[in-house]
């Protein structure tokens, strides 16, 4: 029987149970991101600039072994200038010395070694900070979270009424407790109790720098001690550079609340969701830098501050974050942001990850939904089709205790479902540009693009359930051909579901001269205003439905039923013949709006790691 079938035979159950989900009856959709309610900074911040290797005020740190690791180094004047800031080291540990630090704009610079910050790994926390579900001044209610019900932090100690941390803390018990989660932390508002997010305090303009020749000579490695390598949280003027981060529980690099910051030439490595995460941050940018083995994405600018919320207008009057000159690959995903608004991603390279790049508007509790106004252009997307699913998740390696995993060497553990073999990724965009970029090899999907009712995102307004999937561009790329020249093609160049408004598709290139999709019928151009929409259509099943119950530690859902997303795309012409992409079938989309938020909400609620990227 047709699933459209199967599911009009369901409707009425399932709308009944929908309304029991409506008044409350059923938890709200959880996300792996677990986080205190966030907001956007004022935007009166601005983008820090590099102070150099002579900033007077500075601190220096160095291992045992940095004396051998710049003697070793070839003669010049990265050798000098580590010579000569060895002789003012005064600190063995990052997090010590950023401790000390008394005047803004100071400079921690660090040598050559490996740091695991033992001291901080394994601090002997306060009775408050082991006791914060008792003992909190400035509690933080579950129910606040962005992400799922309250879970505990391995790390705590248990009362004697076996409570125990939660992982998402108020910031003011974030601040209090710096190390519950975070093996290096800044935090940069010392007036937590007024009503200003903005950077007041000694820390501001902090800026850590990695002093070797390469990225990789200054390393901090959490060996899965604490949820995040370095945490800066409201830290205008944060400059990160020449230090690689790895082994992280949760991420390498979390920018938060920040307005104005720089990540430049940072590695972000094997880490079990995220390499770097930029949180409601504005002015920020992340360039030269590269991020692999990560179980969610390499590169997350999520809910990035929503300059563009009231903007009408395609174009976007300024960005938030811009991502430049980076690398990510071996990854589930080479970049991806829920309410990645306002984003400028440029000259990057995202390939042999699962999918390349995604933004969604799935998930509730992330400010600045629907997302709306990124632009990807001049990026080089592909190759995307590493199915981590069933090398790692189906052959047991996932379930083995995190540092058995081998996340260092190449061992990625998925933690959302992606559509295996897809280079882009908009669920529920608006305003989105992916143009002049080279898109190919991706054996499922160059472009894929499909709507998301807002009953996803606890918003169940009937006037708002198809604002999402408007006034997309995607134009003047280069589909199924590399920069050589060579033609290497999708699988199918563009996937669209055929909904939303204001859509186009024009003056890209393709391999053999003809691009192939799976249109309905094919939008107008973006001059006549582009996609016209139809209430009530039917659309297409992009297979999120089924397949956004993925989680991975639990066998009933790794593989969840009639998902097809993990199964592994075939080279397209090649004589194995390609996985069954079903580009027909329909379902009502009033129908889909109710059984995708049930779905959805029950499906999710209980697996807080479940979340499309």
């Amino acid at each position: 029987m047709p699933r459209s079938a199967r599911l009009a035979r369901l409707a009425p159950a399932l709308l009944l149970l929908l309304l029991a989900v409506l008044s409350g009856g059923l938890g709200a959709p959880a996300s792996a991101h677990e986080e205190r309610p966030a907001e956007f900074p004022d935007g009166s911040g601005h983008r820090p600039t590099f102070l150099g290797y002579d900033n007077p005020r500075s601190r220096v740190v160095c291992k045992p072994g940095s004396a051998d690791a710049i003697a070793a180094m070839p003669d010049g004047a990265v050798k000098q200038r580590n010579e000569r800031l060895l002789g003012q080291c005064r600190f063995s540990s990052i997090q010590t010395a950023i401790d000390s630090i008394r005047q803004r704009r100071t400079s921690v610079y660090v040598l050559p070694g490996t740091y695991h910050e033992q001291q901080y790994a394994g601090d002997e926390r306060s009775y408050y900070c082991s006791h914060l579900e008792t003992s909190s001044t400035a509690p933080l209610l579950s129910s606040e979270y962005i992400g799922s019900l309250s879970s505990p932090d391995t790390g705590a100690k248990e009362g004697t009424n076996g409570e125990s941390n939660p992982i998402a803390l108020s910031y003011a018990d974030q601040r209090a407790c710096p190390h519950n989660l975070n093996l290096i932390a800044i935090f940069g508002d010392k007036t937590p109790k007024n009503d200003s997010i903005a950077c007041d305090s000694r820390f501001c303009g902090t800026q850590v720098i990695g002093t070797g020749a390469r990225v990789t000579d200054v390393t901090v490695d959490n060996r899965f001690s604490k949820l995040n390598g370095i945490r800066a949280d409201r830290a205008g003027g944060l400059y990160l550079k020449d230090i690689t981060f790895e082994q992280a529980e949760f991420n390498s690099i979390y920018v938060l609340e920040t307005d104005g910051f720089v990540l430049d030439h940072v590695l972000a490595r094997g880490n079990d969701e995220y390499g770097i995460l930029a949180f409601a941050s504005d002015h920020g940018l992340i360039e030269n830098s590269e991020a692999y083995y990560n179980g969610d994405s390499g590169f997350y600018p999520g809910s990035g501050s929503d300059l563009n919320a009231d903007n009408p207008d395609f174009k976007a009057t300024r960005y938030a974050i811009e991502i430049r000159g980076n690398s990510s690959h071996d990854n589930t995903l080479g970049y991806s942001g829920t309410a990645g608004n306002s984003i400028w991603a440029h000259d990057n390279e995202f390939f042999h990850n699962a999918t390349g790049i995604a933004t969604d508007s799935l998930f509730p509790g992330h400010p600045g939904l629907p997302q709306d106004h990124a632009r990807w252009n001049h990026n080089d997307v592909h190759s995307n089709n590493m199915n981590w699913y069933t090398r790692f998740v189906d052959t047991g390696i996932c379930d083995k205790p995190m540092p058995q995993r081998g996340y260092i060497d190449g061992t990625v553990c998925p933690v959302v479902p992606v559509p295996v073999g897809t280079g882009v990724l908009i669920a529920g965009g608006n305003f989105d540009s992916t143009d002049h970029n080279w898109i190919y090899d991706n054996w499922r999907n160059g472009t894929m693009q499909f709507w998301v009712p807002a009953a996803l995102r606890d918003d169940y307004d009937p006037s708002h359930q198809y604002d999402t999937s408007n006034h997309n561009h995607t134009f003047a790329n280069h589909m199924g051909i590399a920069p050589d020249g060579s033609e290497q093609p999708n699988g199918l160049d563009h996937w669209w579901d055929d909904q939303g408004t204001g859509n186009c598709w024009e003056d890209n290139q393709y391999a053999g001269g003809t691009g192939t999709d799976n249109f309905t019928v094919p939008p107008p151009s973006c001059a006549d205003g582009g996609s016209v929409f139809v209430p009530g259509a039917f659309v297409k099943d992009a297979g999120f439905l089924s397949c956004s119950q993925y989680d991975r530690s639990d066998p009933t859902w790794q593989h969840p039923p009639q998902c097809e997303w993990f199964d592994s795309p075939s080279k397209p012409g090649s004589s194995s013949g390609a996985v069954d992409q079903d580009h027909s079938e329909l379902v009502a989309a009033p129908l889909l709006t109710a059984t995708g938020g049930l779905l959805l909400a029950l499906g999710l609620r209980k697996r807080r790691t479940s979340r499309v990227a």
